[in-house]
């Protein structure tokens, strides 16, 4: 089964007509009666009846032929990626956090007005699993926090912007008259945690780093829109990197006094000289190193030029 077969099949249905359907893909009346007769070989079964008088799609061509649109469809849209990547302007980018999102936009604003009419394809899903696809090839960049445990001969790691955490609490909790904490003082409130894997190891080896709670007082997110969530509900205050709170009017960050480095960034394969990925790199490194993006001041920013190998 080939797409000049599916085309034909797909017009004839159409049209109802071989010598239309011919006319349409530019092809003689002969060449579309055999390409449809061997894709009824094929299928084991006629897809249309013929006379003298008219052509009608038989049970199996009216069954066949949502089948034959979408298996073209998509046949067409690969071609049209695999193009635009042969070309350099289609950049799909991995993420775990919607919360990413906002300073995300800032970097793809930038990025078009370089390259204007270039293709972007964004993908939610845990980190691993978009380290997974950048290894094979179907995302070009993945954002996320840095970890040994993606470690990869084929992968780089560029730091784009390295805090401490943040706790983040109702205006209306008592926390909310500090400016930093630590655990001492968040003693006995529920907590809720939403940290790389890597940060919470850390903190759990660094004594007092983290407050020791009960499991009935914390509660793992795998995103800060859930801690925000359940903070915004009063399930107590959220442990997240700094580098990720938002400006939001019911809640305030604190300072976590004593707090390990998360260091945020871009996992990318080798890249060349030129293209999308490196002028996508080097905007976001400007861009967090601004205070209206990152909330933070620049000197808390990796030097453009440590590009570590790292997943």
């Amino acid at each position: 089964m080939n797409t000049t077969q599916l085309e034909c099949f797909v017009q004839v249905a159409d049209n109802l007509n071989f010598r239309r359907a011919a006319d349409e893909l530019h092809l003689s009346q002969p060449t579309v009666s055999k390409q449809v007769a061997s894709l009824e070989d094929e299928l084991g079964g006629a897809l249309f009846t013929r006379s003298t008088r008219e052509v009608l799609l038989t049970p199996l061509g009216v069954s066949f032929l949502p089948d034959a649109r979408e298996i073209l469809r998509m046949t067409y849209a690969a071609a049209e990626r695999a193009r635009k990547k042969a070309e350099g302007v289609e950049l799909a980018i991995g993420y775990s956090d919607p919360n990413e999102l906002m300073r995300l936009s800032v970097v793809l604003d930038m990025l078009r007005k370089d390259y204007e009419g270039f293709h972007v394809t964004l993908s939610l899903g845990p980190r691993d699993a978009n380290i997974d696809r950048l290894l094979r090839e179907q995302l070009d960049i993945v954002l996320g926090f840095k970890s040994d445990a993606a470690e990869s001969e084929r992968i780089l790691f560029r730091p784009l912007h390295t805090s401490g955490l943040s706790c983040v609490v109702r205006k209306d909790s008592p926390l909310a008259e500090y400016d930093e904490v630590g655990h001492e003082e968040v003693e006995g409130f529920s907590q809720v945690i939403c940290l790389p894997a890597n940060i919470r190891r850390k903190g759990s080896l660094a004594q007092g780093t983290f407050p020791e709670t009960s499991q009935s007082q914390t509660i793992v997110c795998s995103t800060t829109t859930e801690a925000f969530c359940l903070v915004d509900a009063g399930f107590g205050y959220a442990l997240i990197p700094a580098v990720e709170t938002m400006p939001d009017p019911h809640q305030k960050a604190l300072i976590w006094r004593n707090s390990p480095q998360a260091t945020y960034g871009a996992f990318v394969r080798n890249v060349k000289r030129g293209g999308l990925v490196p002028r996508f790199l080097e905007i976001a490194q400007d861009a967090y190193a601004q205070e209206s993006i990152s909330g933070e001041s620049p000197s808390v920013l990796q030097d453009d030029s440590a590009v570590e190998r790292n997943g």
